[in-house]
């Protein structure tokens, strides 16, 4: 790995827009926000959809050294966003409105406006 081609993910698109590298990796959302182009890849190895997991995610690992300089074996997960009223809630009946908007159509929109994809998955019950 050239250490001089890795770049931390905040540098990476003001560095694409300035033309300085030609391609970089990103969340959708971010290079959506950056009115950048983009190449959508499917749920198989974009690791949005936690459904996903079995027949695909979990069955790759790739190894990385870690900052302890010791070589570990990494497997990815799928990058979810949640959702939730915590138990300990200052004000549990906001928080409820708050994720019920959220899950309504007009907050969905506003996710899809901004470059984030309609819920895939279960929902989570505990």
């Amino acid at each position: 790995m050239n250490h001089d081609q890795v770049f931390m993910e905040g540098n990476m698109l003001a560095r694409l827009e300035a033309g300085q590298i030609d391609a970089s990796s990103g969340y959708k959302s971010a290079v959506i926000s950056a009115h950048l182009p983009f190449v959508e890849l499917p749920d198989e190895i974009n690791l949005s959809n936690p459904t996903k997991s079995a027949e695909w995610y979990d069955t790759v690992s790739f190894k990385a050294t870690g900052a302890d300089g010791k070589e570990q074996t990494l497997t990815p997960q799928p990058l979810v966003f949640y959702a939730a009223v915590l138990k300990n809630a200052p004000d549990p009946e906001a928080a409820k409105k708050f994720v019920a908007f959220l899950q309504s159509a007009d907050g969905q929109k506003l996710f899809t406006d901004n470059g984030y994809d309609k819920p895939k998955g279960n929902d989570l019950y505990h």
